[in-house]
């Protein structure tokens, strides 16, 4: 969903909504210049262009983000967990996951503010409207993330290949799940913040699973663990 205008793109902006800013480069405005400011700040991307007919547009979402602090918060008070999503690019694929997470009672989602899909109206619908009553929360860089995690008492387990037995994997909470995306999976400075690196065996040809598939069986370890 995008919106125009000075106005429309500082109240998403205020409003936590923006996914990406464009801008033309070529026109002069204090107001303008403030919301680049802002945003950069916030680590939203901004694109500059030329002879954009409105000055300036956004990229904005139907929901409004979280804060980390606040979906860990609630992890912690409830006994629960949060996926951790590294680079998935495809909304398609985000708005599955999505929908396994609220299935299974995430305490929260955490996504990339850079090289990841955002929330849009694709993953609204893939989704099935679930995004919408998902606590979803943005941060600047996720191997930090994943430290912090770690310092408010967190196990922090990745799913890739070559790990640990999902049924040998530590997973009582709070646990913080990382899934990685379709291409190279869990990146490499991720994982090296990660406890565990863990995997679900094989009883076939297939070597791996999808995403959302996968991430479906690590919350569903989790909560039966938990009955």
């Amino acid at each position: 969903m995008r919106v125009s205008g000075v106005n429309s793109v500082s109240e998403a902006l205020k409003a936590g909504k923006v996914n990406r800013i464009y801008y033309d480069v070529s026109h002069k405005s204090r107001r303008i210049e403030d919301i680049v400011r802002q945003a950069r700040k916030l680590g939203i991307p901004v694109v500059g262009l030329r002879r954009l007919e409105s000055r300036i547009e956004a990229d904005i979402s139907p929901v409004k983000y979280k804060d980390l602090e606040y979906v860990a918060e609630k992890a912690i008070r409830t006994g629960s967990f949060l996926l951790l999503l590294d680079s998935v690019q495809d909304p398609q694929n985000l708005g599955a996951v999505i929908r396994n997470a609220v299935f299974f009672g995430c305490a929260g989602i955490v996504i990339p503010k850079r090289r990841s899909a955002q929330v849009n109206e694709t993953v609204v619908k893939v989704s099935a409207g679930t995004a919408l009553h998902a606590d979803i929360a943005r941060v600047s860089n996720l191997a930090n993330t994943v430290k912090s995690l770690k310092k408010l008492g967190f196990h922090v387990i990745c799913a890739d290949l070559g790990g640990k037995s999902i049924e040998e994997a530590f997973m009582d909470p709070p646990l913080a799940i990382v899934i990685g995306g379709e291409d190279e999976g869990v990146s490499r400075p991720v994982k090296k913040q990660c406890d565990e690196v863990v995997s679900i065996p094989s009883f076939g040809r297939a070597e791996s699973l999808n995403l959302s598939c996968a991430s479906a069986i690590f919350m569903y370890e989790f909560r039966r663990r938990l009955s």
